[in-house]
């Protein structure tokens, strides 16, 4: 039996928190086992998570101290410390769909059992699910929280997943042997220039091995007001007012360079991995100094090389 882990990251918690443990032991599959590490709450969070450990002591493990900062170390720090064959990470105001677990590694299973031949090592594998946005009261607000967010689930290479990351971790499962490399790579990197946790390892994923797509809601996302990566609740017309008012004041165009300068960043620290494939290596090499070329070169680049989004690739290719 392989052995899976959650990691459940938590800082101040206490109002949505027992909802997502309800959810999480009413999954379906319930062969798992649950790893916390709390970020220095100040509320009831502790007291909540001592009270479900002791619901069972034989599924939690809690990690005392250590205060990370925010949610990208948190969950990094902990995917170090944890031994498992499959990791899921889990956040602490959603609430899990009772297939959730079980659909994860049914696809995460099939997809290491179509790209492993016998001999071979089992390559990275990431899948990801779709989710509900919902407000506070679980009420919908989206059926889609990709789409929602103006992505699409097949936008999964590893060029389109620097511009255009379509997944939200707290949907990710993923093995072994992308825990490996993300952990090796992680010590390295200017945690400035990483956008978030999940981003680094679907990124991983998608250059190493395969990233899978479950096109269905497995999770309600909560919009509280304070997540840390929120879904935008922007209406196109607000969008297009909000555009508007930054070309009239000269600012539209710094605004989305400076989004795909964070890209750049992105990639620059990736080529400090040293399992990059060399093609890949030069891809993003590339990519972390294009802003230096011209605007046809820059345009030809991300043509040729897949550098795509579900939207607005009209601005991203002539602008930035």
């Amino acid at each position: 039996m392989k052995d899976i882990v959650i990691l459940l990251a938590t800082y101040n918690g206490e109002r949505f928190l027992r909802q997502q443990f309800d959810s999480l032991f009413g999954q379906s599959n319930q062969d798992f086992r649950l790893a916390v590490h709390d970020d220095g709450s100040t509320d009831g969070t502790v007291e909540i998570i001592n009270e479900y450990r002791d619901k069972y002591p034989d599924r939690i493990e809690i990690f005392y101290g250590n205060s990370c900062g925010g949610p990208k170390e948190n969950f990094l720090w902990m995917l170090g410390r944890v031994e498992a064959d499959y990791y899921l990470f889990c956040d602490q105001d959603d609430v899990w769909f009772p297939q959730k677990l079980q659909r994860s590694i049914e696809a995460l299973t099939e997809a290491e059992g179509l790209i492993h031949h016998e001999g071979d090592e089992i390559q990275p594998v990431c899948v990801f699910t779709d989710m509900k946005v919902v407000d506070e009261e679980l009420n919908v607000l989206s059926d889609s929280f990709i789409r929602y967010i103006g992505r699409l689930p097949s936008n999964t290479a590893y060029t389109q997943i620097l511009i255009d990351n379509p997944a939200a971790g707290c949907t990710m499962c993923f093995n072994r042997q992308l825990r490996d490399l993300v952990v090796q790579l992680a010590p390295q990197l200017d945690m400035k220039k990483i956008p978030m946790h999940d981003v680094l390892v679907l990124e991983t994923a998608a250059i190493m091995g395969q990233v899978v797509a479950i096109d269905e809601p497995m999770a309600y996302y909560r919009q509280t007001g304070f997540n840390t990566m929120g879904a935008t609740t922007e209406s196109e017309s607000q969008k297009a007012s909000r555009n508007l008012e930054d070309l009239k004041q000269g600012s539209i165009f710094a605004k989305k360079k400076a989004f795909v300068n964070e890209a750049r960043e992105f990639a620059g620290e990736l080529l400090k991995a040293d399992w990059l494939p060399k093609d890949k290596k030069n891809i993003l090499l590339r990519f972390s100094k294009i802003g230096e070329k011209g605007k046809f070169r820059r345009m030809s680049f991300y043509s040729k090389n897949n550098f795509t989004r579900a939207h607005h690739n009209l601005w991203f290719r002539l602008w930035v």
